[in-house]
């Protein structure tokens, strides 16, 4: 079987993706040995494929492995038969087998929430949206910035990216060839990514990805130093696709007590390697923790976390006394939740944010 022609073709017709973003975008994101596929009786075509992409993601302050499924796919004629099931099963797997910690997604409706539910994913990511009308005007002191709209170094986006998103208490990061990525797609779906440049130090202050349509401007990440920062960058899509609403969908905070929207979901797939990190940054934590998961059979345990490090039992040892049993989903929510709720559980938690990813 030829993998990635078969990938393509069930690409090509379940997805509406142009001639020109297979040339371009996709021979940009396909690696061979992070797309699984499901076989046809056969053996010589495919039912089903994902791509189980491999990210870093901030998690309060350390560097975490993480994976990101994209392109997931059953052919026609043979859905609801359970290929997407075991495929998702063995992605959960494949991801723990390879490092990562956790593994998140964006469904492509609201209903497939209920699906991944099943698997163990808890919704964790969400937006705050700020609406603005078309007359709407971001104020700022235009004097102390260099407005940029094309001509990005890719590697000065990361950097500053990296840098501008430091404050949040986790998110995905992405890399000089991602940027490079999203800059070719983003092109392709009518957008662009502007950043301001302090005029004093040179550096990027702020910087904004959006895309248009007839009537609104859709901005997918702004990540600035200060609020005048952000305006000069949206002042500047206003100008640059005018007479649009801007819709933005911004970082929703720690704590944020307005409205916000469901973004995307997670799930832990190492569960000691998770608890490992929480250790190191709280080393005075003293937790133990039964966990049940389904799918991964080594989350199956209980972990003791002292002094700064977790040691693992057996699921039914009797002589540890359990502090909290819980399940993945229940796990995942807690871990990747605003600080209020880790205090409840006595344990640290970070809410995430992901942004720029194809979805």
């Amino acid at each position: 079987m030829d993998k990635i022609s078969e990938i393509r073709r069930l690409w090509r017709d379940r997805f509406n993706d142009s001639r020109n973003w297979m040339t371009n975008v996709f021979t940009r994101i396909y690696r061979d040995d992070e797309a699984l596929v499901t076989p046809d009786d056969s053996g010589t075509g495919i039912v089903s494929m994902l791509l189980l992409r491999h990210y870093s993601m901030v998690y309060r302050d350390t560097i975490m492995p993480a994976g990101y499924i994209y392109g997931a796919a059953t052919a026609r004629g043979v859905q609801g038969k359970g290929h997407m099931s075991h495929l998702i099963g063995e992605a959960l797997r494949e991801a723990c087998r390879r490092g990562d910690t956790i593994v998140a997604l964006q469904p492509a409706s609201r209903r497939l929430y209920g699906f991944y539910d099943r698997f163990g994913f808890a919704t964790t990511f969400y937006i705050r949206e700020e609406r603005y009308t078309a007359r709407h005007r971001f104020t700022h002191d235009g004097a102390q910035y260099i407005i940029e709209k094309t001509g990005h170094d890719p590697a000065e986006l990361a950097a500053a990216y990296r840098r501008l998103t430091s404050a949040r208490e986790a998110t995905f990061l992405h890399t000089e060839d991602d940027f490079k990525t999203i800059m070719i797609d983003s092109e392709l779906d009518n957008g662009c990514i502007v950043t301001a440049r302090s005029v004093e130090s040179g550096d990027i202050v702020s910087m904004a990805s959006a895309s248009a349509s007839s009537d609104t401007i859709s901005v997918r990440e702004i990540a600035s130093t200060d609020d005048d920062a952000e305006a000069a960058v949206l002042d500047a899509l206003s100008e640059l696709y005018p007479d649009r609403m801007t819709v933005v969908e911004a970082y929703p905070g720690g704590n944020s007590p307005v409205s916000i929207f469901s973004r995307g979901m997670a799930r832990i797939v190492n569960v000691k390697a998770l608890l490992e990190t929480d250790a190191a940054i709280t080393p005075s934590l003293r937790q133990n923790i039964r966990v049940t998961d389904p799918i991964i059979p080594q989350n199956n345990a209980i972990f003791i976390i002292a002094d700064g490090k977790v040691t693992v039992t057996d699921y039914d040892d009797k002589d540890v006394k359990v502090n909290l049993d819980v399940d993945i989903p229940v796990l995942t929510a807690i871990a990747l939740s605003p600080s209020r709720t880790g205090e409840i559980f006595s344990l640290p938690t970070a809410r995430p944010f992901m942004s720029m990813m194809l979805s």
